[in-house]
């Protein structure tokens, strides 16, 4: 990661990550790759933040990949002679790892698209917890046109969140949808004026401030980990997780402070 791709920025409860390459439209090179990664996993010891922002700066939130830095590392890819494939098959295992690092931090992440928000930023954007996005912002998954597909799990996390219907559509076509359609079909929680976007999603991290952040933790690996597995399974880790909290002097507190009608003073412990 370099300063001028990446910014990280705490403020209160809120750590926010911007993309900060207003020049590339914040195409993502592998830097930023890495970069987002560790910012977000670098927040999850510190008791203030209690939940990190995603956005871009400039005219739009990504117009996806950084192709003269990716390309590259495919390039030297295609050189190797033979293994069926296997040096490109172990790039993309590499990134792919990035985002699924991502999406297990506990701390809850936001993001936040205006504009534009295109191809690998949809990918970064599915593998955050919660999506807003600006009433007037264009998004798309074109990488049909190029002859690949999203494989930063971008075709499996899409296909789980609005089903595989829809993500069919969209990959197909690789046309252009709107903020509103992204919101009919559950990709994003909800849709702003540009204005307002980041206050909004200010707004909710008060919101979460106020509850237990070891149960919110926990709430994340029970959903995320849980999606695909059998009902019994997924109640057996909801017993496993509360049979931790039980025990944890924040229960205590929570308990303390709903009888002593006062805001809890979570610890995370």
């Amino acid at each position: 990661m370099t300063a001028n791709n990446l910014t990280g920025e705490k403020s209160g409860s809120i750590y926010t990550i911007s993309l900060n390459r207003p020049a590339k439209r914040n195409a993502i090179n592998v830097e930023m790759f890495t970069g987002i990664c560790e910012l977000a996993e670098n927040q999850a010891g510190d008791p203030d933040i209690r939940a990190i922002i995603l956005k871009g700066q400039g005219e739009m939130f990504s117009a996806g990949v950084d192709f003269n830095s990716l390309g590259a590392e495919v390039g030297a890819c295609l050189g190797e002679g033979g293994a069926g494939g296997a040096s490109l098959r172990a790039l993309t295992y590499r990134f792919q790892q990035y985002f699924n690092r991502l999406e297990a931090v506990e701390i809850p992440i936001i993001c936040v698209m205006h504009g534009h928000a295109l191809g690998l930023g949809i990918e970064l954007a599915l593998a955050c917890d919660i999506r807003l996005m600006s009433d007037d912002c264009i998004w798309a998954l074109p990488e049909l046109k190029l002859g690949v597909i999203a494989d930063v799990g971008g075709t499996s996390r899409l296909a789980r969140l609005i089903g595989p219907s829809r993500a069919m559509e969209i990959f197909l076509t690789a046309r252009e949808y709107t903020a509103q359609q992204a919101l009919d079909w559950g990709l994003v929680n909800y849709i702003y004026p540009g204005k307002d976007l980041l206050t909004e999603a200010e707004k909710m991290v008060r919101d979460m401030a106020v509850t237990a952040p070891l149960a919110g933790g926990a709430v994340k690996k029970i959903i995320k980990r849980g999606d695909g597995v059998d009902l019994m399974t997924q109640l057996d880790m909801e017993a496993s997780y509360n049979s931790i909290l039980l025990r944890t002097e924040d229960f205590q507190e929570g308990l303390a402070a709903m009888m002593e009608k006062r805001p809890a003073m979570w610890k995370k412990r």
